[in-house]
């Protein structure tokens, strides 16, 4: 441009959102126009100062019903002047003529200071609905001194002096903020893996002037917090979280939930992992809690320096630690969800096979009917029962508990079921059938330490025949019209707990009328509000009843239903509970 009328300027105007990342991008375009209008380095530097306070005022102290406004900032550069013109919608302030330093401690006030003291000119016109700042400073370059100060004074060189440290601080500020803005952007990205937190915490360390740092992050199920990452590559020994066995300062800053400095003139204990860092450390260890959760604990700092970090410092180090810490809990709970979502599903699924191998209709047999109950005390279980119609007009009646619950429970009683159906040549013959059973399913077993309870029960209908076979199994109910019930017991071990194991069987007749009930052991080991079991007593009871009113097998189902639950009383039951019934059909009977 023109250097010798001062009549003439170039102009230079930037509409803003009311955001503080959008201040510090409009400051550098700032400073890039003025660097065109050959101002010097100094100048572009108290420019840079007087942009970003103008502008970060202009959005934290935005009217909340205005913050959708953008802010203008106009710039005029002149051969002897360069002027800022900040356009704001707060609500504005009386600017003092003189405004005095604030103190130390105070947290406003400073922007003001320097304002008026690296500008030649400063207006401050209120509107009704916006605010006008107007900054003028005379160029260095035109050859014009600027004006003198009225008194040389230890006080006027003392505030020069403090001018320019704030003035380094505040650069030193603005740079942390584009640090911070940059981590956030990183972290609505969705950026959580560990390479993103060392690299964000090399970022801090170099923001902090710090030369190392360690991250500890609590250990799942234990009182220890394990090294996550650190800046070394050596790895330090965990920490503990019980007072009495670990006296770390990091141990300290975990459970007394403050920060704890670290100085050289204290020596750490001998014992203190950060002392493979080094004997006497500058620095802290901050503890990172989210919802009074303990995450971990971030130490930093120097193992050569003496100086402590300063203010702002201590406050950068706050803001990364507990971002990170909230992104990291979000993580876990992320995780734990998604493991949550897959075992659900995979229960749902077991569930959906477990379902499937009950049988969809039980055989009719003419003069008798069966019915049956399965349900889970959890989601899967292990409970199961088949019935197998025989080309002799005989039946094959099974039932089978697996030792626990869940996914493996629901697979062993599916491959039992398998394994039954295989072998129909040997339903006659319930003994030799677990035998074999027993001898095809014990690899298995044995492998993961699991074993299965398992009653058959073979019925020649023609004939009114019993044969009975149990493997550690619940007694088997049966009665009849002119003979009340009795139990018969197991007569041999569960399957899988010895490979060369074999079964009998017991021979008996079907009496008149009869009533059978093959059950697990969920349903005598119901317990009710008191922690008391139901027991084998009251199902017998149950079942004299059945047989004396001449009940079909559904209505002993029913019944039996009914026994459980007034027994529990509204408790939630602890056990897979499953039965079988056979019984005579009342209605042929009766017609």
């Amino acid at each position: 441009m023109p250097n010798s009328p001062d009549t003439l300027s170039v102009s230079w105007t930037k509409s803003l959102p009311c955001d503080l990342s959008a201040v510090r991008d409009a400051t550098v375009q700032f400073c890039g126009f003025l660097r065109e209008q050959g101002l010097g380095t100094e100048e572009i530097g108290a420019w840079e100062l007087l942009c970003a306070e103008a502008g970060n005022n202009a959005v934290q102290y935005a009217r909340p019903a205005a913050a959708h406004i953008p802010i203008v900032l106009i710039a005029r550069v002149s051969a002897t002047e360069a002027e800022l013109q900040v356009v704001d919608h707060t609500a504005g302030f009386e600017f003092p003529e003189n405004p005095q330093l604030p103190d130390d401690l105070s947290e406003h006030g400073r922007g003001l200071f320097l304002m008026r003291t690296l500008s030649d000119r400063v207006d401050y016109l209120r509107g009704r609905d916006e605010n006008r700042l107007i900054l003028g400073r005379h160029r260095q370059s035109t050859g014009i001194p600027r004006p003198a100060p009225t008194a040389q004074s230890a006080e006027a060189a003392a505030n020069e002096a403090l001018v320019q440290s704030m003035s380094e601080e505040l650069a030193a500020c603005y740079e942390s903020l584009s640090a911070i803005f940059r981590f956030t952007a990183e972290i609505n990205k969705g950026s959580q893996d560990s390479r993103f937190i060392r690299h964000w915490l090399d970022q801090l360390r170099a923001v902090c002037g710090a030369d190392w740092w360690v991250l500890r992050l609590a250990d799942p199920g234990t009182t220890t917090l394990a090294q996550f990452a650190s800046s070394r590559t050596d790895l330090l020994a965990p920490v503990s979280l019980d007072a009495s066995q670990d006296d770390s300062v990091e141990a300290q800053a975990a459970l007394g939930r403050q920060d704890v400095w670290l100085e050289p003139t204290a020596t750490l204990h001998a014992d203190d992992p950060l002392r493979q860092i080094g004997s006497s450390l500058s620095g802290l260890c901050h503890p990172i809690y989210v919802n009074a959760v303990p995450l971990g604990v971030l130490s930093i700092g120097c193992a050569e320096s003496a100086e402590p970090f300063k203010a702002g410092e201590v406050s950068i180090i706050h803001t990364f630690a507990d971002f990170l810490g909230i992104q990291i809990h979000n993580a876990w709970i992320q995780a734990e969800q998604l493991r949550s979502r897959l075992v659900s599903r995979d229960l749902e699924i077991a569930a959906t096979i477990q379902r499937s191998l009950l049988p969809e209709r039980l055989p009719a047999p003419a003069g008798f009917r069966l019915a049956g109950h399965s349900a889970s005390a959890s989601q899967v279980g292990g409970d199961f029962f088949d019935v197998l119609e025989l080309p002799d007009e005989g039946l094959l009646l099974a039932i089978a508990d697996v030792m626990g619950k869940g996914v493996s429970a629901a697979m062993f009683a599916a491959i039992f079921r398998s394994h039954l159906r295989s072998r129909p040549e040997l339903a006659s013959t319930p003994g030799a059938f677990l035998t074999w059973l027993n001898r095809a399913l014990f690899e298995d077993l044995d492998r993961v330490d699991m074993f299965v309870t398992a009653q058959l029960v073979y019925l020649n209908l023609r004939r009114r025949e019993l044969r009975v076979a149990s493997a550690g199994h619940c007694p088997l109910l049966l009665g009849g019209r002119h003979e009340p019930v009795r139990d018969l017991g197991a007569d041999g071990p569960p399957l899988g707990i010895t490979a060369e194991a074999a079964w009998t069987e017991q021979h008996l007749l079907l009496p008149e009328d009869p009533r059978l009930v093959m059950f697990t052991d969920g349903l005598i080991e119901v317990r009710n509000r008191t922690g008391a079991f139901l027991g084998l007593e009251p199902v017998k009871a149950c079942l004299n009843l059945a047989i004396q009113n001449a009940e079909s097998a559904d209505d002993i189902r029913k019944a039996l239903q009914t026994l459980v639950a007034d027994f529990q009383g509204g408790q939630a039951a602890t056990d897979d509970l499953t039965f079988l019934i056979f019984a005579s059909d009342s209605t042929a009977l009766n017609s």
